[in-house]
């Protein structure tokens, strides 16, 4: 996980100010512990600085993914979602119904990102895999939806 200091050495190193409101951006994503909308890190920050507006949180939130501070994952239905980056590479799954994201264990990525560099010659940075689908809450309500069997129907 980044620490402020290499979060600071970072934004100098690329010719960026650190300011205020990019660390508490950063700070808000960081200790929410989940992925958060940019209207939510935008809110957690107006309470801290109400004078941020959301197209600074945008800027910012841009800038940071750029720089590989934290994560940018498009959702289903083009929902965008950052998270603070302390993996280097995991999975996640969106579940269509709830819209819910939950983190995947998934060592196997590890593997696979070392393996496609032996083959191919790539300098792997980031590997992050995205699966869709229905949670299990989800999938027990639409399967409990369902209509019985025909031979169920008829022998009612």
């Amino acid at each position: 996980m980044p620490h402020c200091h290499s979060i600071r050495q970072t934004l100098r190193r690329h010719g960026f100010r650190v300011t205020p409101q990019r660390m508490l951006i950063l700070e808000a994503l960081r200790s929410a512990g989940r992925h958060m909308t940019a209207e939510e890190i935008y809110a957690a920050v107006r309470a801290y600085a109400p004078a941020v507006d959301l197209s600074t949180v945008y800027r910012t939130l841009r800038l940071l993914a750029r720089l590989g501070l934290l994560d940018r994952h498009v959702l289903g239905e083009g929902r965008i979602v950052y998270e603070w980056r302390d993996q280097p590479g995991h999975a996640h799954f969106f579940c269509r119904s709830c819209r819910e994201v939950l983190h995947l264990e998934a060592d196997l990525l590890g593997d696979i990102a070392r393996e496609l560099q032996a083959r191919s010659g790539l300098a792997i940075e980031q590997l992050t895999l995205m699966l869709v689908g229905l949670c299990p809450r989800c999938r027990a309500s639409v399967e409990g939806k369902k209509d019985p069997p025909a031979s169920q129907a008829a022998a009612r």
